[in-house]
C-alpha cells in the first residue's frame, strides 16, 4: 500500500511547522491571524487531530515539556515531514485542482520552495492549463451537435482557462521579479517571507532557508541599524552590517562585518524580510561558514534569558544527540559546549549537567540552547529518555552491587571484564558510571536489544565472577532499589526478565 495522502490541512500544518516549533494553539493562532480561516475550513480540534496523524506518520515529533502543573506538547517538522510537504505542495498545486477565489493554499505556501522548485512548478501548473484548454477544444470540434447548455459549459471552461493562464503568467512573472500585474508599485513580491523577529526566532529562520536551499538576501533592521546575509542555495555567501542613518564610505571590515551579523541574534526585536530576487548589499564581505556554523557563532553572543527561553524553557529539559560524531567535529566546538555534549544521553534534564559540570543553570541552559539552535542535539522522546533511565539505573546498580563483593573496593576487573564482553556494541561502563554511544537515530525496538545484550552480559560476567547465588541476591536487590515508574519501563522491555530470569 503507498503512503496515505496529505490533507489541505495537513499541508498547512506542515508548511507553518517549517517556520519553527509550534504547540497545537499556537498553530491554530497563527491561522486565524494570517485569516486562513476565512477561506478554509479550520478547528482547534482539527488542527489537533491533524497533529496527532502527521506524528503517527513520523512527519512531526512530539515535545512535552512541563510548565508549572501543565504539561504542554510542541511539535517539530521532522526530516520526512519537510519532504512530503514539497512533495504534496507540489502535486497539490500543479496538478487538476478547483481554484480557490479568496485565497490559493498553494500560493499562500510558495515562498516555502526554492525559487527553482517554485518556477519549475508554476510552468509546471501552466502546461497542465494548456493541455486542459486543448482537450476541450479538441471535443467541442469533434462533437458539433452538442446540446446548447453543454455548449454553454464547455465555452464557460475555455474563458475560464483563457482567464487563468493569463493569470499564471503574470504569476511567473512576479517570481522571476519582472513588473507584472499582480504587484503593484511598493508591494512586496510573491516569493518575499517578512516579519518581526518577536514573533520569528532568528535560528529557526535561518534553517527554513537553509532546508529550502533558497538563494536571496535576508534583511533584517530595528530602524537604525542593518543587517544583511546573502544566501546562495541555502547557505551564506556573504555578509553587510550598516546603518541606515549614513553613508558608508569605505567598504567595513572583516571582524566588523561578522561582529554586526552575531550581535543581530541578540536583538528583541527588529523588521526582516528574506526576497530571494533581490541582490546582495554593496559592502557584502564573503564568508566561508555553513548555516549552521552561521547559527552557532551568533548563538553564542545571546546573553539574556529571554532569547534562551524561546528554546529552552525548563531546566527540567531532557536532550539526546542528533548529529553523528563527524557531523559534530566539523561544528568547531567549544571545550565547554564539548563537555556539556559529553553530559547529554537522553536521561539527564540541564539541572543534572549543570551540577556535573559545575556550571550555573544559565550557563548551562545557554549552551543547550546554542546546541539546541544549531541542530547538535534535540529534544528526548519521553519514552526514550524512560528506556535510557531504565538501563541506566539497573545496570550501574547492578555494578554498585558488585562493590561489597570484590577483594578490594578498587578492583575493577569485573567492570574491565564486562567491556571485553561488550566490545561489540557502543556502551561501556567507566568507573561505574554507563557511557552510552548508541545512535541517536536508532530505533526504540533497536535501542532496546542493545541495552538487554548489554545487561545480559553484565549479569553474566557477575556470575562468572562472584558466583550464581551472589548474582541472584544481586540482581533481586537491583529491581527492589528501582522506582516504579522505571520499574514498569524494566517490564516493558524485558529487562525485568534478564533480572530475574
Amino acid at each position: 500500500m503507498g503512503t496515505p495522502a496529505l490533507t489541505p490541512l495537513d499541508l498547512l500544518v506542515l508548511g507553518l511547522l517549517q517556520e519553527r516549533p509550534m504547540h497545537g494553539y499556537e498553530l491554530y493562532q497563527l491561522i486565524k491571524a494570517e485569516r486562513i480561516d476565512r477561506w478554509f475550513n479550520i478547528s482547534m480540534p482539527g488542527v489537533y487531530y491533524a497533529l496527532g496523524k502527521l506524528r503517527d506518520r513520523g512527519y512531526v515529533s512530539e515535545i512535552r515539556q512541563r510548565r508549572g502543573s501543565v504539561d504542554k506538547a510542541i511539535y517539530l517538522l521532522t526530516e520526512a515531514g519537510q519532504q512530503a510537504f514539497f512533495e504534496a505542495l507540489e502535486a497539490h498545486a500543479a496538478g487538476h485542482v478547483p481554484v480557490h477565489f479568496d485565497y490559493d493554499l498553494s500560493i499562500y505556501l510558495l515562498n516555502r520552495l526554492p525559487i527553482e522548485r517554485a518556477l519549475a512548478l508554476m510552468e509546471q501548473r501552466m502546461e497542465s492549463l494548456r493541455q486542459w484548454q486543448m482537450q476541450v477544444r479538441e471535443t467541442m470540434e469533434q462533437e458539433p451537435d452538442l446540446n446548447p447548455r453543454l455548449r454553454a459549459i464547455f465555452d464557460h471552461t475555455l474563458r475560464f482557462i483563457t482567464m487563468e493562464r493569463m493569470w499564471m503568467g503574470e504569476l511567473i512573472e512576479s517570481i522571476q521579479g519582472n513588473a507584472g500585474a499582480l504587484e503593484a508599485p511598493g508591494k512586496r513580491g510573491l516569493m518575499v517571507m517578512a516579519g518581526d523577529l518577536r514573533q520569528y526566532h532568528l535560528p529557526d529562520l535561518l534553517r527554513l532557508i537553509a532546508s529550502g536551499k533558497h538563494s536571496g538576501t535576508l534583511a533584517v533592521t530595528d530602524g537604525v541599524l542593518g543587517r544583511a546575509i546573502n544566501f546562495v542555495r541555502g547557505q551564506p555567501n556573504c555578509i553587510a552590517g550598516y546603518r541606515l542613518d549614513q553613508a558608508e564610505a569605505t567598504p567595513p571590515s572583516m571582524e566588523d562585518s561578522l561582529r554586526a551579523i552575531f550581535d543581530l541574534f541578540r536583538w528583541q526585536a527588529g523588521e526582516f524580510t528574506f526576497d530571494q530576487s533581490q541582490p546582495q548589499h554593496q559592502w557584502c564581505i564573503p564568508i566561508q561558514l555553513t548555516t549552521t556554523q552561521l547559527i552557532l557563532e551568533g548563538c553564542r553572543w545571546v546573553d539574556n534569558w529571554e532569547t534562551i527561553r524561546r528554546l529552552v524553557s525548563s531546566p527540567e529539559a531532557v536532550f539526546e544527540v542528533s548529529m553523528r560524531r563527524e557531523e559534530l567535529e566539523q561544528l568547531g566546538l567549544t571545550e565547554a559546549e564539548k563537555a556539556f555534549l559529553k553530559e547529554v544521553d537522553g536521561s539527564r534534564d540541564i539541572t543534572d549537567i549543570a551540577g556535573r559540570l559545575q556550571l550555573t543553570l544559565f550557563e548551562a541552559s545557554r549552551i543547550a540552547y546554542t546546541l539546541l539552535a544549531a541542530g547538535a542535539i534535540r529534544y528526548g522522546d519521553m519514552e526514550r529518555i524512560h528506556l535510557r533511565r531504565a538501563f541506566r539505573e539497573i545496570a550501574e546498580l547492578n555494578c554498585r552491587g558488585t562493590l561489597a563483593l570484590r577483594k578490594h573496593p578498587s578492583d575493577t576487573s569485573c567492570e574491565q571484564a564486562v567491556n571485553r564482553a561488550c566490545q561489540d556494541i557502543p556502551i561501556r561502563i567507566e568507573s561505574g558510571h554507563i557511557v552510552d554511544e548508541t545512535s541517536p537515530d536508532l530505533e526504540l525496538d533497536k535501542l532496546a536489544h542493545v541495552y538487554r545484550t548489554f545487561l545480559s552480559r553484565q549479569i553474566e560476567v557477575i556470575r562468572q565472577y562472584f558466583g550464581m547465588d551472589a548474582a541472584r541476591e544481586l540482581t533481586a536487590r537491583t529491581l527492589r532499589q528501582l522506582v516504579p515508574e522505571l520499574q514498569a519501563v524494566a517490564e516493558r522491555y524485558s529487562f525485568i526478565r534478564i533480572l530475574h530470569p
